[in-house]
């Protein structure tokens, strides 16, 4: 049995996706581009001094973590956006479904059954069995519910 994607899952797996693919085209522009990066002793590393290499070397690592930092939390934070909408939706789709089951309660219960004075005990059995029917009938999935027409002929006993 083969098991169906759920509308949500599908929804997140296309974006990421999409945002995957959007990082590898960058990228790939980055590694293709001609970028001009000057001479390979550009900063005078060559020339300088054990303290000034290393306060290059400190900007260097600096530069490079902060860089990582940023884009950590860059993608923290778009994943905590993805989180809210996502909650939106659940929110939205259980109260649909809230409004959908106090719907359906408000017009399951047959106002038909009444007791009427004068009536014999074989009419209310009649009248039980015709309102769990009716109870049954709307408690139904629509699509299911329009081939289930029915009426009650007869009853008897077994």
């Amino acid at each position: 049995m083969k098991k169906q994607m759920s509308k949500k899952k599908l929804i997140k797996t296309i974006i990421m996706c999409v945002i995957l693919l959007a990082l590898l085209a960058g990228l790939i522009t980055l590694m293709v581009m001609d970028m001009p990066y000057g001479t390979p002793d550009k900063l005078g590393v060559g020339n300088s001094n054990f303290g000034q290499r290393m306060w290059i070397g400190v900007q260097v690592s600096v530069l490079g973590m902060g860089t990582v930092f940023l884009m950590l939390f860059l993608l923290i934070l778009c994943v905590n956006i993805l989180r809210y909408i996502m909650e939106g939706a659940q929110k939205v789709a259980k109260k649909r479904a809230e409004n959908k089951i106090a719907k359906q309660q408000q017009i399951s219960a047959p106002e038909a059954v009444l007791q009427i004075e004068g009536t014999t005990q074989e009419e209310e059995i009649v009248v039980a069995i015709t309102a769990a029917v009716a109870a049954y009938y709307d408690a139904q999935e629509p699509v299911y519910k329009s081939n289930l027409k029915f009426r009650v002929r007869s009853i008897k006993e077994i």
